[in-house]
């Protein structure tokens, strides 16, 4: 997975010539998040593309890229892709739509590329995704402009749609790594994890889940990283309309919600239900550190809003403390805090 995050070298397939607003230029937007690395772009119609050289194909590079990123129209995905595997290349995004997620002939050739990558030992994330996200290094594969934060947090995200990536203003808030993996042709979130639970600037996992494969393996490895990470999980597809939604979004089987659910109680996953729970969940662990046990001690200036809270705690399992001495100072630096969190 450390080639899809951190790259040393990178090759463009399917870059367009234009650039600028509504262009979907994914080297514009590769250079504009920071990327430091080797970029080799293929493109048989110029010769040059924002101060790059083009190549004809990807075998007329003078290396193996660590990466390459297709974005051509599905038909032509295998031929490049094959050209990826005989030029060496182990390490594959597919951006391209119409897949799994869209007829029978998409999954015909989705299951065709994933026995060009098994036969030729390829990893590959997608099709049908945005790719990779990272903020430390300043990598993106988005073909949609992405904020880069400037100070990463330790925020990681592993979800089925980009829109996680494109929106994180209204999902997470901010975001030090994301990967969107699509229809997970090869890659699923159990690869993701097992990278995640040795990775020091990861802290906090999101997960976005439609459908799920390998679903013991799965819940294995998620309990393991939930010991000392905090893993945060919003399965979408709960609702029958929902399900049938994610079958034409990325191909995958939804599975029995209430299995689900206990599954993540087990498993030591935090569960919400919809984007206002994410965000406020992500932003709680980003600004407060880790409880030292179950009791709150409750500020208000109204005693009805303190009731509230109690009940609240009470139905989370949490209790509240007699406060028995609180000065000017101490609220001063308790409102201090608060102001901080948007």
């Amino acid at each position: 997975m450390q080639h899809f995050f951190e790259p040393r070298s990178v090759v463009l397939v399917g870059v367009t010539r234009a650039s600028g607003a509504g262009a979907y230029n994914n080297l514009e937007m590769m250079l504009r998040y920071g990327y430091q690395g080797r970029i080799y772009v293929v493109n048989p119609k110029v010769a040059e593309i924002l101060g790059h050289r083009t190549y004809s194909q990807v075998g007329d590079l003078p290396e193996a890229p660590d990466l390459a990123v297709i974005s051509v129209g599905r038909e032509n995905v295998l031929p490049v892709f094959a050209a990826c595997v005989e030029h060496g290349i182990r390490h594959v995004i597919v951006i391209s739509q119409g897949f799994a997620d869209a007829d029978q002939r998409g999954r015909l050739l989705q299951t065709e590329l994933q026995a060009l990558a098994q036969a030729g030992k390829v990893r590959v994330v997608g099709p049908n995704t945005l790719g990779i996200v990272n903020a430390f290094n300043g990598f993106s594969t988005a073909f949609i402009d992405i904020p880069r934060d400037p100070l990463p947090p330790p925020l990681t995200i592993v979800v089925q749609s980009g829109v996680f990536q494109v929106g994180l203003e209204s999902f997470t808030g901010r975001l030090g790594k994301g990967i969107d993996i699509g229809n997970t042709s090869d890659v699923d979130f159990v690869d993701v994890l097992e990278y995640l639970e040795h990775d020091p600037q990861t802290q906090i996992i999101v997960l976005h889940v439609e459908g799920m494969r390998r679903g013991r393996e799965f819940l294995h490895t998620v309990s393991r990283v939930a010991r000392h990470k905090q893993v945060i999980v919003l399965k979408t597809g709960r609702s029958a309309a929902g399900a049938k939604a994610a079958l034409s979004h990325t191909g995958s089987m939804v599975g029995e919600d209430a299995a689900f659910d206990a599954a993540c109680a087990r498993a030591g996953m935090i569960r919400v239900r919809n984007i206002i729970e994410l965000r406020a969940v992500c932003q709680a662990f980003l600004h407060f550190r880790s409880m030292s046990g179950p009791k709150l001690a409750v500020v208000t200036a109204s005693g009805a809003l303190g009731i509230m809270t109690a009940d609240a705690c009470e139905d989370y399992g949490l209790g509240t403390c007699p406060v028995s001495r609180i000065d000017s100072r101490g609220i001063g630096k308790l409102a201090y805090r608060l102001a901080s969190i948007e």
